[in-house]
């Protein structure tokens, strides 16, 4: 795309709204919530006395020095490199508390791995907005759910981005996520906050891209191309294909017509852009962002399909509704057939039940995600196999994305509740499943595939846990072909780590 062409087309999609503060932030000054985030303090302080679960909730106050871990079993001696989790930490200032999980400030864990020993450390992605209210010790900011009557004027998203959900390895720096605004550059090393990314800034693009959102889930294929999205309440997408270095080689800006205000992943294909378009709409009387979302069961889940090569419009699908947080992989036979996955929820109760656990509040009432297999053909029709099986937070070996994959990962839970508490392994190919269940008193993060780019049945399966009776984390150990055997290895912390969200291995 000529760079008119892309200009234009960004200056109309702002022109229209697509700042994501104006979606995020145009509502703040109306609502009064200091009290409410107290009372949300004092209610999670109780419930934390009462429920021991609570603890992957609760705030942390400081950094986490380096430290060498106990290990149990043995480490693999070719397992070398660092495993890299984000997610939000910084929940409370005084005695306020956020009102949902996605407003807390991120926090990066690093877990150096070789020559069989474990070292950890854990540090704040200390941005503008933390460091000012770190000094001050209150909030200063209204959150996207969490409105403060004296709260400072926000300028462009990067004014309130929390960078708490993904991290990613570019170039010589890591890329901490958050799908609103800019990647939060951060050093590999000290996990030290730089800047906020400016794509395309030593490019023809200027600061032309400055302040447009970048989602948290980048599809990274084994080339390093990257491939992105941003999504703005408008209905307007941002599509990005980035090399690996981070310089863009396109972007261009798209409407879509869609009202749901939540868009948190999409797929590839070796010749596709696929974003799916939830079944949601929004009820503009709420106060709050995440309130304003509303599930819409007579409204069909849209399918778009967008061509790499120059971001066109290839085709639309329409299928039953449904809403998903996360994708495993797509992947395309010759005949234009696309297949993928979801872990796919029947209504959107599991956004409120990441509320409600703020003031301590179980999660047992939210529906589950269960795996579904979904087949795109090129004459406009679809296929659902809906395997019943409990799914979240979805991995294939990263050398894979885009392409076939036989093997998928990802966490179930055989408790229901508060959060996972299973790994999980389906293979496609062979149509087998396998599990290991933790226990009930486990916390389960996402596990990530490591090991051989050539067979992603070998290799291993590295992740966090928390458990609760003992308030301590520990980093898992698996291999990839044998999940049912439980870890081969584990790593234990002195103290426990709160619960995250995504993470990478960067070997």
């Amino acid at each position: 795309m000529e760079r008119r062409q892309v200009l234009k087309s960004i200056s109309l999609a702002v022109t229209a709204g697509l700042l994501p503060n104006s979606h995020l932030m145009a509502m703040a000054e109306q609502f009064v919530e200091n009290d409410a985030l107290s009372e949300v303090y004092r209610q999670f302080q109780t419930a934390l006395a009462n429920n021991p679960k609570m603890l992957g909730f609760s705030n942390v106050d400081a950094d986490f020095s380096p430290r060498k871990l106990d290990i149990e079993g043995r480490i693999p001696a070719d397992l070398i490199g660092t495993f890299y989790r984000n997610g939000p930490a910084k929940h409370e200032r005084g005695q306020a508390r956020y009102k949902h999980l996605f407003e807390g400030d991120g926090m990066l864990q690093a877990f150096s791995i070789g020559d069989g020993e474990i070292e950890h450390k854990g540090r704040f992605i200390t941005t503008p907005k933390f460091n000012a209210e770190q000094q001050a010790q209150r909030f200063l900011y209204s959150g996207p759910e969490s409105r403060l009557s004296q709260s400072r004027g926000v300028t462009g998203p990067n004014d309130i981005n929390v960078a708490n959900t993904n991290v990613i390895s570019v170039n010589d720096s890591l890329w901490a996520l958050w799908e609103a605004g800019a990647p939060a550059l951060v050093d590999k090393n000290t996990l030290e906050f730089d800047r906020y990314a400016i794509l395309g800034e030593h490019q023809h693009y200027g600061k032309t891209l400055d302040n447009m959102p970048f989602s948290a889930h980048p599809r990274i294929e084994a080339s390093g191309d990257i491939w992105n999205f941003g999504l703005n309440a408008t209905g307007h997408l941002v599509l990005y294909h980035l090399a690996k270095n981070g310089d863009v080689n396109k972007v261009k800006v798209v409407a879509t017509g869609y009202k749901g205000m939540m868009v948190h992943d999409f797929l590839i294909t070796e010749k596709h852009v696929i974003i799916v378009l939830p079944s949601l709409i929004s009820k503009r009387n709420k106060p709050g962002f995440f309130e304003r979302i509303a599930f819409e069961g007579d409204l069909p889940m849209q399918i778009i399909l967008y061509s790499k090569d120059d971001f066109s419009e290839v085709r639309r699908y329409e299928l039953p509704a449904g809403f998903a947080f996360h994708y495993g992989n797509a992947w395309e036979d010759r005949d234009g057939t696309i297949h993928f996955d979801a872990s796919l929820y029947p209504d959107l109760s599991v956004l409120t039940a990441l509320g409600k656990v703020m003031a301590g509040e179980h999660m047992e009432s939210q529906s589950d995600a269960t795996n579904v297999l979904i087949r795109l053909y090129p004459d406009g029709r679809y296929e659902m196999e809906d395997t019943g099986i409990v799914s979240e937070f979805p991995r294939i070996a990263s050398s894979l994305i885009g392409k076939k994959h036989s093997v998928l990962y990802h966490l179930s839970s055989q408790s229901g509740g508060v959060w996972s508490d299973t790994l999980s392994r389906l293979d496609l190919k062979t149509e087998t499943y396998q599990h290991f269940h933790f226990g009930h008193d486990y916390l389960v993060e996402e596990h990530v595939p490591v090991g051989n780019a050539l067979d992603e049945r070998s290799g291993y399966l590295i992740g966090t846990a928390l458990h609760v009776p003992s308030k301590r984390t520990c980093l898992n150990v698996f291999k990839a072909d044998s999940v049912y055997d439980g870890p081969i290895a584990r790593a234990w912390l002195p103290y426990h780590l709160p619960l995250g969200f995504h993470g990478n291995f960067v070997a």
